[in-house]
């Protein structure tokens, strides 16, 4: 029946000390109705504690932090209230209209979506609630601090009073957002949540599991790429004190028992034999030597604007080529892989520090021939993850040797597997030419990439064996600047070799060479680094602004004695879509008494949108510091026979904390646009900037990573 906007808002009496909101939704069942708790962000006690449900993984860079001040801005709630943090449980994308991946540093994007629409709805929500009760128009009422205020009346209801009723209460529509005036919390440097827990040692990460009649597991897996099992003895294996199973699964032979050392010793006493195939030969002078003759077989290719060919070859100008080499990069994160998994005839638990919990979720679920509402699985903090945590080969691998052992077991992945079993940034070979004309104008750009064909290792299974999930070893190929003539070709080798995703993507690579060449193009014409740059950026606004800010920057920095400076610029989105950032990077280095080579300081201007905590987004530029400095320090990562070389951090190692650049000096240009992410971005920018100070001090090129003598 028809109903009135006042009989609508009507409200019953409190029952139990719940406010329950009786409503007819029918008259606003349309297209723009929205639930006033359309998504399961919080939890409220009775007396009004709030529990923030994180929709991300927390591996330390703080989204959640970020998302919580998304929507306690926008509902208005006392900050002061929240008490917890919980990792999400959700088996399907329309819960939070959210694939659930904290991957490519967009939880901030997708969280400016939908963290804003729930706690905008949940603030009219709050205020319809309050209004049915108080018998008034909720357009008057007003919100602050976890309180509903009536301010002719003086009326005050508090969240938690009508929280209840939100779950059967509709919107007439998604309700406006905030103007940044009437934020408080969005901008604000507030602390990192869970961070007591992490000192503590409170905070449970997945390699922290622990219940009753859990065992551990310990997987041997082929050491050669395309390698498989031919047959294996456990008999000495069983023999160990605690171990209680050996059992062959998809990936290799499993050693289950009571314990880790228990499981470790039943692991070395497996006598295996193992079908290396078609890579027991395979180095990667031999992957290198592919690679570059892939520059000359392209499989994809864009020869616009304009025919850089031709004007490469023409008379006149100055002509430069550049070639780089980059080896295969592993993660190592902090926490090895693991996932603790338990199946049983009629249900399967995980529990899994993984990056996409949906995507873990359903393959399990594949995997195992089941619906996925019939698997519960529990995300844990994670101790790192850079792009690692996003493939689910840990998680299937638990729940293969779990329903395999009959077990509960907790799957722990050593730090030699974990580095031999990484999936890998790919090896890459990158050739440019290019030419500036006889009035230091860049006229022709061409770029060429070879890479390991990443598409069938994709992060998301939907996008394995696509063209779509070659993105991850060919994105940043394309320059950003505006150059007339220009060709742009990548080529493949198909190696069943493990190549995903690492912080940056291939943008780590191919923008590298990029701002290298270009440093090297201003010299040889004698323009400067950051002229030349403005210049070929000058028609897209944000990135000329970035240009601008890093030239007063520059200005206002004179060059010590002994020092060498370098730029590089990098960016990602197209204009006009919210999906954009750019940023300038600056480096100062100098030559050490022993010889080796310090990075003194570096500048970073960011334009990433609107700052949601820049105290948060300052530590992942300082965190990305030191991870690009690892990378070209040491990070390489080398083949013979098939088998990957290295396995711990003696010959992997890994930067500390402390090994960073001797100053960092952040500028965040908060322009008010869409929010974007920050963690993996950086690379992109860091490493040319640090490459160009570094061919400035020695004269010499440098032509990838790892950089020797670098301190």
């Amino acid at each position: 029946m028809s109903m009135s906007r006042r009989s609508f808002l009507k409200a019953t009496v409190t029952t139990a000390g719940a406010l329950v909101v009786y409503v007819n939704t029918a008259p606003l069942a349309s297209a723009k109705a929205a639930k006033a708790n359309p998504m399961p962000f919080i939890e409220m006690a009775p007396n009004g504690d709030i529990t923030f449900i994180s929709s991300r993984s927390d591996m330390g860079q703080g989204s959640p932090t970020s998302l919580a001040q998304v929507l306690y801005d926008e509902m208005d709630a006392d900050w002061d209230k929240l008490v917890a943090v919980k990792e999400t449980w959700a088996n399907d994308i329309s819960v939070y209209n959210d694939p659930l991946g904290t991957i490519g540093a967009a939880s901030t994007f997708i969280g400016w979506f939908n963290h804003r629409e729930a706690g905008a709805s949940l603030r009219e929500g709050f205020k319809l609630a309050a209004a049915g009760l108080w018998q008034v128009d909720a357009e008057r009422l007003i919100t602050e601090k976890s309180k509903v205020i009536d301010p002719e009346t003086g009326n005050i209801f508090h969240y938690h009073e009508l929280y209840a009723s939100l779950s059967t209460l509709y919107l007439p529509k998604v309700p406006d957002y905030k103007t940044r005036e009437q934020s408080t919390l969005i901008g604000k440097p507030l602390p990192q949540l869970r961070s007591k827990e992490r000192v503590t040692g409170e905070a449970e990460f997945g390699i922290d599991v622990t219940f009753p009649g859990l065992k551990i597991a310990l997987l041997e897996r082929c050491p050669t790429f395309g390698g498989k099992l031919a047959s294996f003895d456990a008999a000495d294996a069983l023999k160990i004190k605690g171990v209680r199973s050996v059992v062959e699964v998809e990936n290799g032979v499993a050693v289950v028992a009571d314990g880790f050392w228990a499981a470790q010793k039943g692991r070395e006493a497996l006598k295996i034999e193992w079908d290396h195939g078609a890579l027991a030969n395979l180095s990667s002078e031999m992957i290198s030597e592919m690679l570059k003759e892939k520059l000359d077989q392209p499989v994809d290719s864009n020869p616009e604007p304009g025919d850089a060919k031709a004007v490469l070859a023409a008379e006149g100008g100055k002509t430069l080529t550049g070639h780089f080499s980059f080896p295969f990069v592993a993660h190592a994160t902090m926490e090895p892989m693991n996932t603790t998994a338990w199946v049983t005839d009629d249900k399967c638990e995980i529990w899994s520090p993984t990056q996409s919990i949906l995507d873990a979720l359903n393959q399990a679920a594949k995997f195992l021939g089941r619906d996925k509402n019939d698997l519960t699985f529990h995300r844990t903090l994670s101790g790192g993850g850079f792009g690692r945590r996003a493939q689910e080969d840990f998680v299937i691998e638990a729940v293969d040797v779990s329903r395999k052992s009959g077990y509960p077991v907790k799957l722990i992945w050593t730090r030699e597997d974990d580095i031999r079993h990484d999936y890998f940034r790919s090896m890459s070979e990158m050739r440019i030419s290019a030419k500036m004309n006889d009035d230091g104008k860049l006229i022709a750009w061409d770029g060429a990439l070879g890479f390991i064909d990443t598409s069938p290792y994709h992060f998301s299974p939907r996008d394995r064996g696509t063209k779509r999930g070659r993105f991850v070893g060919s994105a940043g190929i394309e320059p950003a600047y505006k150059i007339p003539n220009r060709y742009l070709a990548y080529g493949m080798a198909e190696l069943p070799i493990t190549v995903g995703i690492l912080r940056g993507i291939s943008h780590g690579y191919t923008n590298f060479a990029n701002e290298v060449m270009i440093d090297r193009l201003a010299k040889v014409s004698g323009r400067g680094p950051i002229e030349l740059r403005a210049e070929l950026l000058s028609e897209n606004e944000r990135a000329a602004i970035v240009m601008k800010e890093l030239q007063v920057i520059n200005d206002a920095s004179p060059l010590a004695d002994g020092m060498s400076r370098g730029y590089a610029f990098a960016f990602e989105g197209v204009p006009g879509r919210p999906y954009q950032y750019y940023s300038g990077h600056m480096a100062d280095v100098r030559r050490l008494e022993d010889g080796r080579i310090k990075v003194h300081k570096i500048w970073v201007v960011a334009d990433h949108g609107r700052v949601i905590n820049p105290q948060s987004f300052k530590r992942q530029i300082h965190s990305s510091i030191v991870f690009a400095l690892s990378m070209m320090r040491s990070g390489k990562i080398t083949m013979k026979n098939g088998q990957i070389e290295q396995g711990n951090f003696d010959d992997y190692p890994v930067s500390l904390i402390g090994e960073g650049a001797e100053n960092v000096d952040i500028k965040l240009l908060d322009n008010g646009a869409h929010p974007m992410g920050c963690g993996e971005k950086m690379q992109a920018g860091l490493q040319p900037a640090i490459a160009n100070a570094i061919e400035g001090l020695t004269g010499e090129d440098v032509t990838g990573i790892p950089i020797e003598g670098l301190a």
